[in-house]
Formats: structure tokens, sequence, C-alpha cells
């Protein structure tokens, strides 16, 4: 399941249209353009646009991030240049009809524009807004704040730059954080209209709704009372209570403490009873923690909460005690119970080996193989200060790749410029100017590109050599209409020969393959990406001259345009695509839930099926026509089917370089694959839709480090 809430019914190439980068490039390049060109989601503010508001006209100056349900711009006030930060909220229509939008418009501009009623009174650094504005004439709504805190990195930005914090900082935190809190559920606010509420919850902690600045301070943002307001439907708008912040900021602060986040895709929790996660803590914050996350007697407000803070004795002269369990039972208790249920746990432990010894060494034999990797770029000692320019085929693999953003906001091209900021070396993804193969420039002496990625590594000159740093594979996909069931009818599978017949129109109708299947007119495109044609020639056509010949006469659009008209198509209620069937790279294709990917049968072995989708017992299992993909997690790579190359539509990807130690990708590329295969380098390829060299653990958590 995608984790933005709007990429359920837009077709974006990142499946992720708040924080993607093309409606951004829209604006940029498309004077006044009001929607993405390639997924139709609006697109962000140009620069110089002017807002109005009841108490000024504000002037955008520069688009900043993504960040919880909106955009985040720094602007001016056109009256007297003082400067803002606007924060822009959507109501798609996709998602909204009139009514819906126009109710969350009034209940915006009722809420998000309310004030403290002692203006006096101190903000304890909570950031509130100045002006709530609402668009009556499109589907926009803005919220302006004074000054330029808002726009300060929040702590998601400050964990993935710097790691853990260490647990004095996180006390300090903690203290700031409560005292807003206390604030806020204490202060009285006057609405526009003139009623008086009492005291709110935030309702919305998280690490992007904690803003940290320069000075140390750390302010609040994204108040739940309007920022859910745009949540699409169905929303309840609850009302949060304050306990639910305290319990918020305990999460909060453990995470900061170990020093990563939870993973957004994952419904799994780290299990905070275990008492290894909190070995960096000081044993008397520890005990604090417990208590505000509610694992022990929980605080009865943020005032308490505060108290017992800073009544904490200081870390530094805390001795270490071995942790006491949480359960509250005496060691003889425990004991006793021991003794008791030991012959039982031997019995189920004995039947629970038999069943599961083989899954268990297959997973030991995975994990230890992922261990033997390298963990992080800062463990790597091959790196070399000095700018690589390096390139790919032009619409291929490796230029979908590195415009995906695996961890947060930053693309993976960012992250691999520069990967240790240590070190002073720049990996530079080079475009090519011509549709010619990269690969003749890696062995020019001019070093317009140390090396190349590629997939099309078969048949290699001696003058070079190639380095393999994942999996890559062509999806055959059908759509995925519940009225015109091709997948179920398919029995979610295909054979090469039949792939054949079809796309060098031997075949028009899908019941001339069976008569069992629909009597639908057959849809074959072509995609555009000359990798995936050239792949598909080589292994389902073998080469055969007439074979590409008819080939090429089959209707070529590309990938994103094929799965945006299935989409389209049953947006309309429309069974115009019913019948289509194209193929596309994995990483184009593998969490697009629209489309089915086919099952590939070669020849008489079985049906092998490049996706997985885990159990609700933790097994990973091949998907099949009866998952609805769009309600699942999304899927996991069949590692061991590339590995054996038993998916006959798998390839791997490598790095190519010159075999002359006299030109530069002879020492760039090795340093460039090292740095792929690592842990963390595997992880990321595997977030962007390549397949890793080794299966990965399912629980595995990037380094702190990454840049």
């Amino acid at each position: 399941m995608p984790t933005d809430p709007y990429a359920r019914s837009y077709r974006c190439w990142q499946n992720a249209p708040l924080s993607c980068d093309r409606p951004l490039k829209t604006a940029q390049e498309v004077p006044n353009a009001k929607f993405c060109l390639e997924c139709g989601f609006p697109a962000t503010l140009p620069n110089q646009a002017e807002i109005r508001g009841s108490r000024d006209v504000y002037r955008i100056l520069e688009f900043v991030r993504s960040q919880g349900m909106g955009r985040l711009y720094k602007g001016v006030q056109v009256s007297d240049g003082q400067p803002v930060v606007i924060k822009e909220y959507l109501l798609p229509s996709r998602y909204f009809n009139a009514e819906e939008a126009e109710q969350r418009k009034a209940k915006f501009t009722q809420i998000a524009g309310m004030s403290p009623v002692n203006d006096r009174s101190p903000d304890f650094r909570s950031i509130l807004p100045w002006e709530a504005i609402a668009d009556r004439q499109g589907d926009r709504c803005h919220l302006v704040t004074l000054g330029n805190i808002a726009a300060a990195p929040n702590l998601s930005q400050v964990l993935q730059q710097n790691g853990a914090m260490p647990p004095e900082r996180v006390r300090d935190l903690l203290a700031q954080v409560l005292q807003t809190l206390q604030f806020l559920h204490a202060q009285k606010f006057r609405l526009p209209s003139g009623q008086v509420r009492g005291g709110m919850a935030h309702g919305n902690l998280s690490l992007e709704s904690l803003i940290a600045t320069e000075n140390s301070y750390i302010y609040t943002c994204d108040l739940a009372a309007w920022e859910r307001l745009f949540d699409p439907p169905p929303n309840t708008f609850p009302i949060p209570e304050p306990a639910q912040d305290l319990v918020a900021l305990g999460h909060i602060a453990f995470y900061l403490g170990l020093g990563r986040a939870k993973e957004p895709t994952s419904e799994r929790s780290p299990d905070l009873r275990n008492v290894q996660l909190w070995s960096k803590t000081d044993p008397a914050l520890r005990e604090f923690l417990y208590h505000l996350i509610g694992l022990e007697t929980p605080f009865s407000s943020a005032e308490a909460a505060r108290q017992a803070l800073l009544q904490l004795p200081n870390p530094k002269t805390t001795t270490t005690t071995a942790p006491r369990t949480l359960e509250g039972k005496s060691f003889g208790r425990r004991r006793l119970l021991w003794l008791l249920g030991l012959p039982l746990l031997l019995f189920l432990g004995g039947l629970l080996w038999l069943v599961r010894s083989q899954f268990n060494r297959e997973e030991e034999a995975n994990f230890a193989e992922f261990q033997r990797l390298v963990p992080s770029f800062n463990d790597l000692n091959t790196i070399q200060a000095g700018k690589y320019p390096y390139t790919a085929e032009r619409d291929s693999t490796w230029t979908t790749v590195v415009g995906k953003r695996p961890l947060s906001d930053r693309s993976l091209n960012d992250i691999l410029t520069r990967p240790r900021m240590d070190i002073a070396a720049s990996f530079i993804h080079t475009k090519p100017k011509s549709s010619g193969s990269p690969l003749k420039t890696v062995t020019e002496q001019n070093n317009q590109a140390n090396f190349a990625i590629t997939s099309l590594i078969d048949n290699l000159p001696p003058a070079l050599n190639s380095e393999q740093i994942a999996y890559d594979g062509l999806l055959v996909f059908v759509p995925a209409y519940k009225a015109q069931n091709l997948p179920a009818a398919l029995q979610g599978e295909i054979s090469l020969d039949d792939l054949q017949k079809i796309f060098t129109g031997q075949v028009k109708n899908w019941q001339e393959l069976n008569p069992n299947l629909p009597n639908l007119t057959i849809k074959p495109y072509r995609p555009l990406e000359p990798e995936a044609l050239k792949l598909f020639a080589q292994i389902v056509l073998k080469d055969d001259p007439q074979l590409i010949a008819k080939f090429n006469q089959i209707k070529q659009r590309s990938t994103f345009q094929t799965l945006r008209a299935i989409d389209f198509a049953e947006e309309q209620g429309q069974q115009l695509e019913a019948g289509t069937i194209s193929f596309g790279t994995l990483v184009q294709t593998w969490d697009q839930c629209k489309v089915y990917p086919l099952a590939l049968v070669q020849g008489n072995a079985k049906p092998v099926q490049a996706l997985l989708r885990e159990t609700t017992d933790n097994k990973l299992v091949p998907i099949t026509e009866d998952d609805n993909l769009c309600q699942e997690k999304k899927p996991f790579p069949n590692v061991e089917a590339y590995r054996q190359r038993t998916y006959p539509l798998g390839f791997p990807l490598a790095i190519v370089y010159p075999n002359d130690n006299s030109l530069l990708g002879f020492k760039s590329a090795p340093m460039f694959a090292d740095l792929l295969k690592t842990r963390d380098g595997q992880f990321l390829l595997q977030q962007t839709g390549l397949v890793p060299l080794q299966p990965i653990p399912r629980d595995y958590q990037p380094s702190a480090s990454l840049p």
C-alpha cells in the first residue's frame, strides 16, 4: 500500500504525488501550470505568485519541501517585506467532492485562524497561524505563519543527518516540548467568529511536526485541528486527547535515542519492552519514558510529566543497574512459573522446530550472507576524493532509479553524488546526449564518463569489465479490472510462447489463445524504453530478425502512459483497456496496483512470479490473481528467482568500466560498486524497486550515517 495519502488516484511515477518533484518541475517549466503534466496532481506554486488574504498579500519566494499533508514555501508580506512561511494544503477533486471541499475550507478558516485569548501570553515555541486563507475558486488552502522558523529543518531531517541523539539532548527536547504541550493543553483560544474554546491537544506529534532551530529550540507545528482536515475521505475528525500527545512524544524520544524512525511502509513497531533497544539511554530516562509511553503508570498531565523529568538524577551520576522487569513479578514467582512451564515449552518448541526448521535454515543462511556485507558507506576504506562522472542508457532502469526517493525527500542521485561527507568524492550521473550506446564513451580518452550502468552486458568487448550490483527484470502486466478479470481468466500466468504470438501479431483475440479466455480484442503495447525493448527481443523473440520486424509494428507508448490509461479508464467506469497487455522494467511497475504482473512460464517449467507478499505468519509467498494489490502492503522481490535465473525475464544490472588502468573508470567504477554492495547500498536499491544481490532481512534499518 502506498504511504502517500494521494497515491491511490494519481499515476505518479514515484507513487507519492505530494512529495514528488514532477509537480515542482512542471511549475518551473510551464508558466501558470495548475497540474502536473505527468499525473495531473496539483502543481506547486511558482515563485513570485501572490496569495491575497484578509491581513495582507503574500508573495511566494521559493518552495521548501513537502511536510505532513501539505507543501511549505518561503515568502514575504507584500506590504512590508517581512518574511513568512506559507503552508499549502490541497483538496483535489479526485478525493473531495464540491460539498466536502467547502466544508473543509470553512472549518479550516475557523480553526486555523485562532489565537490565544491572552495576546500577551508566551507561545512556548508553538508555531500558530497568522492567517488562514481558503481559495474560493480553487482546490487549495494556505496557512501563513510569521518569520522563517516553520521552514527550519524538522526532526526527521535532523535525525537523518545527525543520527542518534545523546540522552542529555533528548532530555532537553522533552523538557521543551512538554512545556509547549502544557501551554496548548491549558491555554484558551479565540476563533475568528469570536467563540472561545478551551485548551487543545496537538494531536499530530511526529518527527515532522517538531522543528529544530539553529539555537537548539524545538518548536511544534502542524496541529491536528487543521492538518487532519485534509486527510482524504472518509474522515471523522476525531478530537485528539492530551494523553495521546504524551504517548506520541515518548515514541519520538525513543526513536531519537535509537537513531532511526519506524519505517513508514511497515506496520511493525519495535518491542519497547526489549531492554536491548534502550542500551544507549540512561536508566533514569528509560524509566521516565516507560511512564510517558504508558508501559507503566502514565502521567496525569504534561505538567506532571515535565516536573518528573526535571527531578530525574543527572545521567552522569546515575549508577547503571540491571533493568527491572515491567511486569512487577518477583524473582521467586518467575522461577516457579518457569519450572512449571518448562516441559510444555520444550514440547511446543520441538514441534515448532520440526515445522519450521527448513524455513529457519534458509532465513539464517540469507541473514548470514547479508551480514557479511560491509555495513555502511562510512565503513568503506576504498573511497578516494575526486569527481567521477558516469552514465547509463537513455530511459533506462538506472535513469529511473536515481530519481526515486528511497528514504525521505532526497533522491538516490542526491545520496550517491556525495556518499561520504568526510571525503570529497563525487559520483556524478550524466545523461547521454544521444540515443547511442553509453558504453562507447567509457573507453574514450576524454573521459566523458568513467563508467556506465546498464543491463545490456552480453557480449561485452574484451576492453570492458563488468561488476554486477543488482537485478532488474521485465514485468508483463494486464489490467486488474474486476468486471473483465483477465488476471483470473489467465490464472495469473502466461507463457513466453504466447507472449511471442501476441507481440508479433499472430493472435488478435484472447480466445485465440484459449477458448476459456474472455472474448476480448488483445491490445498489446510496446514500451518506449530501449533497454526493455532490446531485452524483450533477446529473450522472448530470441533475436529472430523476422519476429523482431513484426514486433516493431506493434503500437508503441511509454509504460507510464499505459499505466495511466488503464487507471483513467477504470476511474471513468469504462473497460476500454480491458484487453491491454504490455511490459515494462521492474522498477517502473513493481508497486502499481491497478495492473497485475503475470507469472511467466518458460517451456515445461512451472510458472514463476517475480513478486512476493507477506502472509499473516510472516512468510513470503508469490502473489496470486486473487490478491487485491491495492489493499496489500508493497510486494517484495522474489530474490531467489532472480539469483537462480528461474524468472525468465530477469537480468543483472551491472557497472561496466574500461579494462585499462590508465583510465579513471578503472579506479572509480569499483569504488562505486563497493558503495552499492554495502548493506545500506543494497537496501537503498531495493527501496527503489531493484532486486538486491541477496535477500535483505525485512526488519533491516539503514544506518543513521546515511547522508
